[in-house]
């Protein structure tokens, strides 16, 4: 069963991205569409950011590092009160990740970890990340339901990358406590006070992963930190010290968050029509189709910003130099110009995937088949253990105010039989 377009209602044309109107946050595909007709390169506001929807300026935007730096965080998100700046003075915060540094320091910092998502790293950790999902659906099976979001597709990643970056499982908690109040003020406008609430926090976050890598740099793991610990020691080093405590800052989020939900979002797709769940549950074959399914239909990233370096044209658009833009990768994935029938969820596509789910070009995700891996280990767990699951009655969508940045589900609840 194919679902209709959905209707374009709730979305002013003339203001396409609101972040404050809740059918934004519910369904950011709408304004997507409607800004891919009229206006794919567009200021968000009168003063910017500019918000580049279209698929052919996308990938201008994501492929000229040179015009388009991705070095953006040097003053924070959002404006911060002078209180909040004070107290973030000295830290990492507004420091450029590694990650995010533009060519040949990106390429070097890139060659250092790359080894920790090869394709050879990932087959050492296959049996790890099965075990680990296996055993919080075996939590849930004897209960009447649960809401998947909280009990499965949020552990399941942050073991994951916990387990890759080093941190000891007692303290995994605390530590995305830490990162989720470094994350509010990465992608939204906060109140004085909640700013000063999560500054203290992300100070104590930095605190925890200088520690983190002194230990390492002593004694040696294998694991992450211990990589980069030792990477900061070198006279020339790829990495600084500083530099280290900010890629990690950067990759917790990178990591959990955005694969907590695209399981999320991906298993709801597949329940919204259960057909779709039947269909994955009798041929376990279709589920590497629904993992690039829901990376195109609704995927948890949503734009890659960036910082305009020079007096520009995109889309025959005159940006500033200085400009903020935020090539909206969500985006690309519902091109007509690029997907057939791009509004209907499809386990029966083939062909090249039709999206930049995990960017595109210099900068394209580091974690990319890391991320489908535990996609597609959470959607084999979840239909052979739970092939009965479906969405709880009167379940109505809610979702993360997740700004430019992410979409998300604030929950998931599911039901099944039970014996």
């Amino acid at each position: 069963m194919s679902e209709p377009t959905p209707p374009t209602t709730g979305i002013d044309p003339a203001r396409p991205f609101d972040l404050a109107n809740p059918h934004f946050t519910a369904n950011p595909y709408d304004a997507y569409r409607v800004a891919r007709a009229d206006v794919p390169v567009c200021p968000m506001t009168g003063d910017g950011p500019w918000v580049v929807t279209g698929r052919e300026e996308t990938a201008a935007v994501l492929t000229d590092p040179v015009r388009f730096t991705s070095r953006t965080n040097t003053h924070g998100a959002y404006g911060f009160t002078e209180a909040c700046a004070e107290l973030l003075a000295d830290s990492v915060f507004y420091r450029v990740p590694p990650f995010n540094a533009d060519p040949p320091q990106h390429a070097r910092f890139r060659a250092l970890v790359d080894e920790e998502f090869s394709p050879r790293a990932l087959e050492r950790r296959e049996p790890a990340i099965r075990a680990t999902a296996a055993a919080l659906v075996a939590e849930l099976k004897d209960e009447p339901g649960a809401d998947l979001l909280s009990r499965f597709a949020h552990p399941l990643p942050l073991a994951v990358i916990c387990d890759i970056i080093g941190v000891p499982a007692q303290d995994r908690e605390t530590v995305k406590a830490w990162n989720n109040d470094w994350l509010l003020m990465q992608v939204l406008p906060l109140p004085p006070e909640e700013q000063l609430r999560c500054a203290k926090s992300v100070l104590e976050h930095e605190a925890y992963f200088r520690a983190l890598l002194e230990e390492r740099r002593r004694q040696p793991a294998d694991d992450l930190a211990s990589t980069l610990a030792a990477a900061a020691a070198q006279s020339d080093p790829v990495c600084t010290a500083d530099d280290a405590v900010a890629a990690l800052l950067n990759l917790l989020p990178s990591a959990h968050e955005t694969v907590t939900h695209l399981i999320a979002n991906t298993v709801h797709q597949l329940l919204r029509d259960r057909t779709r769940w039947e269909a994955v549950v009798a041929d376990r074959g279709l589920i590497p189709a629904a993992v690039e399914e829901g990376l195109r239909f609704d995927t948890s990233i949503q734009g890659a910003p960036r910082l305009v370096t020079e007096d520009t044209v995109l889309g025959g658009v005159a940006i500033p130099a200085g400009a903020k833009v935020h090539a909206m990768v969500a985006s690309v994935g519902r091109d007509p110009g690029a997907v057939e029938d791009p509004e209907t969820f499809r386990l029966d596509r083939g062909g090249p995937a039709g999206h930049f789910a995990f960017g595109h070009g210099p900068h394209s995700c580091l974690g990319a088949q890391l991320a489908r891996l535990e996609s597609r280990i959470a959607l084999e767990t979840l239909a052979e253990a739970l092939p009965t699951m479906e969405l709880a009655p009167g379940f109505e969508p809610q979702y993360l105010p997740g700004g430019l940045v992410l979409h998300g589900l604030l929950a998931l609840p599911v039901t099944w039989p039970t014996a």
